[in-house]
């Protein structure tokens, strides 16, 4: 019998005091470094405390520069003062619907039915819910015009202020026809008497993104509808990571559990990343866990070194195993052209690492013939790489002056050989 020996290490939670504090989903109540833009997502929405519809709001910034957090963070005060007993807000209903689209929610009938199934819409008091009794089921095979009639009846019987936050806006397919019918619902539902007075419901859409021309993408008639405020959201400096790090450590871990300049190298390595504090973050976790495995108490620099390759690793890992198949089946055709070498003739100076679109939807329609799919059209091609691009995988140019005619030329991101072993495993590529 072991006697419990393996549970040793761990009984007193190791070095860690809360793990959850670690976490890039944790919202803590003061946001160093992004009080001008609290204040700036605030005053956005305070109208909505006067039965006012505020504006639409875009955030748009890199990844790990508090875009989410301030959001989550003024929407939950927004959400205490409506229900504060000392506000004049009690005759005001409003419900906030959060979603990540790049992980459940890319379409236009998955974000409206996210939406109607969000736990606030299914509160007793609200007339014309979105469903029958409590079963979401009844939205099962419904069209997605169905489900927008089912949302503007429900936000207009209770002059509802509806929330929608788009978090990676960018990701969504059909996201022009999506910002469309959303922004329309304001101009169709009608005033009632609620509560005792004139009142009109509203849907507000908070989109989050990390690409700053989004909303070039969007058709002119989707812009014509938005009315949106947008705010830019800057990258952390080596400075304002280490204090966030440092207030997450005195949160997060036990006493002496990491060093100062330790603390310091992670927010440099952070720092270097684009500012990422989610990159912080998770360096900080994994290190504290190296040492942990070790039965140290404490964190050593050599800690942070190797927490930095097993993140970056880790990051890796999970962007591409978590991708569609067919933009897997791209990218391994891009790394497994790049470890070949270009086949097409070179007319100019061109890199010998950059390859021609044509060629690498050779090696596609190859790669699908192997495992049996039938390959996209080069359309759609185009379009899996623009997103692999957005992922930041892979570069995208177009070609210049000595290439015969437009093609697009690409570039990896990561090495080829990393690439092709990850999406070896993950498709069963022999």
């Amino acid at each position: 019998m072991m006697g419990g020996k393996l549970f040793e290490v761990s009984q007193d939670g190791g070095m860690f005091k809360d793990l959850s504090v670690l976490s890039p989903h944790y919202v803590p109540k003061e946001l160093p470094y992004r009080g001008n833009e609290i204040k700036a997502v605030t005053r956005v929405l305070t109208p909505i405390l006067s039965g006012i519809k505020p504006n639409n709001l875009f955030l748009y910034g890199k990844t790990g520069t508090g875009k989410t957090s301030v959001v989550k963070n003024v929407l939950r005060e927004l959400e205490e003062a409506i229900k504060s007993p000392s506000a004049n807000t009690n005759r005001i209903k409003a419900v906030v619907s959060y979603m990540n689209c790049r992980l459940c929610c890319n379409t236009k009938y998955q974000v409206l039915r996210t939406v109607l199934e969000s736990d606030q819409l299914k509160a007793a008091e609200l007339k014309d819910r979105p469903f029958d009794g409590v079963r979401t089921s009844s939205l099962d095979g419904r069209s997605p015009t169905e489900l927008y009639s089912k949302m503007r009846k429900t936000v207009e019987s209770n002059a509802l202020k509806l929330i929608i936050v788009l978090d990676e806006v960018d990701m969504i397919k059909d996201v022009n026809d999506l910002i469309y019918i959303l922004t329309r619902i304001n101009d169709e539902v009608k005033e009632i008497s609620f509560e005792g007075r004139a009142q009109r419901g509203s849907v507000i859409v908070i989109g989050i993104s990390n690409k700053y021309s989004f909303k070039n993408s969007l058709d002119p008639r989707t812009k014509s509808t938005l009315c949106e405020e947008e705010f830019v959201f800057k990258p952390y400096n080596a400075k304002q990571l280490k204090t966030i790090l440092m207030h997450r450590v005195k949160l997060g871990l036990r006493s002496r559990s990491i060093s100062e300049s330790n603390v310091g190298l992670i927010a440099a390595y952070a720092a270097q990343t684009n500012g990422d504090a989610r990159y912080a973050l998770k360096l900080l976790q994994k290190c504290c866990e190296i040492a942990q495995s070790q039965n140290r108490k404490r964190v050593k620099r050599e800690d942070v070194v190797e927490a930095k390759a097993k993140v970056e690793e880790d990051i890796i890992f999970e962007l591409i195993t978590t991708l569609p198949e067919h933009h897997q089946i791209a990218l391994y055709s891009i790394a497994d052209s790049a470890e070949k070498g270009s086949q097409y003739k070179r007319l100019s100076d061109i890199p010998s690492d950059t390859l021609f679109s044509g060629e690498v939807y050779e090696s596609y329609e190859k790669v699908c013939k192997a495992l049996n799919r039938s390959p996209k059209t080069m359309r759609w091609f185009g379009e899996y790489l623009k997103e692999l691009e957005m992922l930041g995988l892979i570069t995208l140019t177009i070609s210049g002056s000595g290439v015969r005619g437009n093609t697009t030329l690409i570039r990896l991101g990561y090495p080829s050989a990393e690439i092709k072993k990850i999406i070896s495993a993950s498709l069963g590529i022999n």
